[in-house]
């Protein structure tokens, strides 16, 4: 009984002093000698396929993971945008996956029902992305896998290239062209021979060569040049070590401030810290798109089609002014830096931009609701609202003759004021009324935000 009670007694102590030192963990863990200890965010690409890929973006802090933004990218290197994405199996495993991830400190969490294919390359970016945190000597150059790239665009659109990747060697290239009109061309019927020939040609020569370092196909230079472009980013994306990017892979839309002619927008796409393509889109007073291609005054038409590749030619939002369209020009420059620091991996400022910002509500049979928010320093400062009937009209509360309505018109702008929100009661009997002007500044609000990686935010 005694050596009984000294057994006893010699595996309680064991015990406690496995769980003093820490014991098997059911989560997975970080080993904190295998961290880099000079940086918190690392970024991670899944293998791609005819469906697109991934891509994590993981912050760290106190050697555990504290955030992770998750992003999709289709066969055509576009972001998907998960706020108007119509399949809920992937806005699901887009908004819930990021903190599973967390939850469990790894890549461990199961995958969303209908949305298999997308959950594994999320939690293949993620773990790519923990594996270039850590710091081993003699580390490979590349994961093993198919990775894809883009180059920037041109008047004639851009290439993609979809690199496989094995022991460092590059095994394999697909290549691809998108149009102007963001189609994939077909070279089995496309006129200019050497284009075909190129297409053709140079996926050996980029095996061969085992990287982008390639002479230019005779006849198609531009071609050339962009298939060499997107191979050396899809290269990039395949590196186990990452250097950290001024801007963050992605899709980024900002707005310029409203005046009384209207605001313009930009839609900027960034590929391996480059700006890689810009749209620009100029509305009205009443949030009404400018068709250019049927607008009369040439020298706007000349800035909304000319400043985009100025742009990427300068990688900057810092352009000359296009002569006679100084105003327009001005917009597309201010919504061009917004949207870039919007893609900046480093923040800084408020939640959100300084300026005026309009947007609109969904419209019904009876009309829509226009707000116009000046915010400064995360706050806001005023609000004007407007009414666009079904005729296009602004509406006239000064002769309209139903009170709540015109209660509504006249009482919500203070109540967002004082609220710093669109979160605020509806007018009594102008109900429909206030809920469109409650959507249109939660709408111009989300347009002035500053952060959000994305063209909607995690």
């Amino acid at each position: 009984m005694k050596y009984k009670k000294l057994i006893i007694i010699y595996i309680g102590i064991m015990l406690l002093i496995t769980a003093c030192l820490g014991g098997p963990r059911s989560k997975e863990v970080i080993e904190k000698d295998t961290l880099s200890l000079n940086r918190t965010t690392y970024i991670g690409y899944s293998d791609a396929s005819d469906h697109g890929y991934a891509m994590a973006v993981v912050t760290l802090e106190d050697d555990r993971i504290s955030k992770v933004i998750l992003k999709e990218f289709t066969e055509l290197s576009v972001e998907k945008d998960f706020s108007t994405y119509e399949y809920a199996p992937s806005v699901e495993a887009y908004t819930s996956l990021p903190q599973r991830f967390v939850e469990v400190q790894g890549t461990k969490v199961d995958l969303i029902a209908g949305a298999t294919a997308s959950s594994i390359r999320y939690k293949q970016a993620v773990e790519r992305a923990l594996m270039g945190a850590k710091t081993q000597e003699n580390e490979r150059k590349y994961f093993d896998g198919i990775f894809q790239g883009r180059s920037k665009a041109d008047n004639h659109g851009y290439g993609i290239a979809l690199v496989e990747v094995k022991d460092d060697k590059i095994t394999r290239v697909i290549l691809k062209e998108v149009d102007e009109n963001g189609e994939l061309k077909d070279f089995t019927t496309y006129p200019h021979e050497p284009s075909r020939e190129a297409y053709r040609q140079l996926p050996q020569w980029f095996v061969q060569s085992n990287s982008p370092d390639i002479d230019n196909f005779t006849g198609a230079t531009h071609s050339t040049d962009k298939y060499k472009e997107a191979v050396e980013n899809a290269l990039a994306k395949a590196e186990v070590v990452k250097d950290l990017p001024d801007l963050i892979d992605g899709t980024y839309v900002a707005v310029s401030d409203v005046s009384s002619q209207g605001y313009s927008s930009a839609r900027i796409t960034i590929e391996n810290n480059m700006i890689a393509q810009v749209e620009l889109k100029e509305y009205d007073q009443v949030s009404a798109e400018k068709n250019f291609d049927s607008y009369e005054y040439e020298p706007s038409v000349n800035a909304n089609r000319e400043l985009p590749w100025a742009f990427i030619a300068a990688q900057s939002h810092n352009v000359d002014i296009v002569t006679g369209a100084t105003y327009s020009s001005r917009q597309y420059i201010q919504a061009v830096e917004r949207a870039l620091e919007k893609a900046a991996l480093v923040k800084k400022g408020g939640m959100y931009f300084d300026g005026v910002f309009q947007a609109k509500s969904k419209a019904d049979e009876h009309g829509y609701a226009i707000a116009v928010v000046t915010i400064k320093d995360d706050k806001i400062t005023n609000v004007e609202l407007k009414y666009i009937d079904a005729e296009g009209k602004q509406r006239n509360f000064e002769t309209y003759e139903y009170e709540p309505a015109v209660k509504a018109y006249r009482e919500l702008p203070n109540k967002f004021t004082l609220a710093n929100t669109y979160d605020v009661d509806t007018v009594t009997g102008a109900t429909i009324s206030s809920a469109k002007y409650i959507e249109a500044v939660k709408n111009a609000l989300e347009i002035a935000k500053r952060y959000g990686w994305l063209m909607g935010s995690q």
